[in-house]
């Protein structure tokens, strides 16, 4: 007959194999609830304050000049989004849209993680970043 040290010693090898590969699953997924990624970075309460963060943040990291990624953006665009994928292959394809997408998903209360992905496709879009 097995020790009671034995069978407490097999159960918590069990407990700990199942909390750390719960552990990787919620790390593979994007969250902005952790300040590991700034979902904040922009500013879409107006043209000239998008503008704005988008410069100080090219600045801030020491991107390209994003002054003709700037000059092109879109105001108006109707959208529907529904998934992150939806997001980024808008902004890949369209990346003056940008703002619009910003927009879209703070009035639609779509998960903000949706407009980092974008956001990411923008910065990709003028500042081809070789990582």
């Amino acid at each position: 007959m097995p020790s009671l040290y034995k069978i407490k010693k097999h159960i918590f090898i069990v407990f700990m194999i199942t909390v750390l590969s719960s552990c990787s699953m919620i790390s593979d997924q994007l969250s902005c609830k952790f300040s590991e990624i700034d979902c904040y970075r922009f500013d879409y309460s107006s043209m000239d304050q998008f503008k704005d963060s988008v410069t100080e943040y090219a600045e801030k990291w020491s991107l390209k000049d994003p002054s003709n990624a700037l000059l092109k953006l879109t105001t108006n665009k109707g959208l529907s989004i529904e998934s992150s994928k939806d997001s980024e292959s808008l902004i890949e394809t369209h990346p003056e849209d940008i703002f619009v997408l910003g927009r879209y998903i703070s009035e639609n209360q779509k998960p903000r993680e949706w407009l980092f992905i974008g956001e990411q496709a923008f910065l990709r879009s003028w500042n081809k970043l070789n990582r």
